[in-house]
């Protein structure tokens, strides 16, 4: 290995933010969450369970809120991070 002027090649490292290492955070994943609400839609007004999983729950509203989707929801009756504690709780699914 060849050293110039005696000194050995050092790794040089930029201490910018955009090339600094990313931070460990505590955050959880919020992805692997999962909510069960009651809802309700116009053509069977009884009302059933829906899963839904959190990183899709930010679409299934804009669905409602466009009218895409005739859906009504209620009350959150179960928050998890178990996929198939959701799934057996729910009688449809948005995951």
């Amino acid at each position: 290995m060849a050293h110039q002027n005696g000194q050995r090649n050092k790794r040089q490292t930029c201490s910018c933010p955009e090339h600094a290492a990313p931070l460990a955070t505590s955050l959880p994943d919020l992805s692997k969450v999962f909510r069960v609400y009651e809802a309700t839609d116009p053509f069977h007004p009884v009302p059933f369970r829906l899963a839904v999983s959190l990183e899709r729950e930010a679409r299934l509203l804009a669905d409602i809120d466009c009218g895409r989707r005739l859906l009504r929801l209620g009350p959150v009756v179960l928050e998890t991070r178990e996929r198939t504690l959701a799934r057996t709780m729910a009688e449809a699914f948005f995951m």
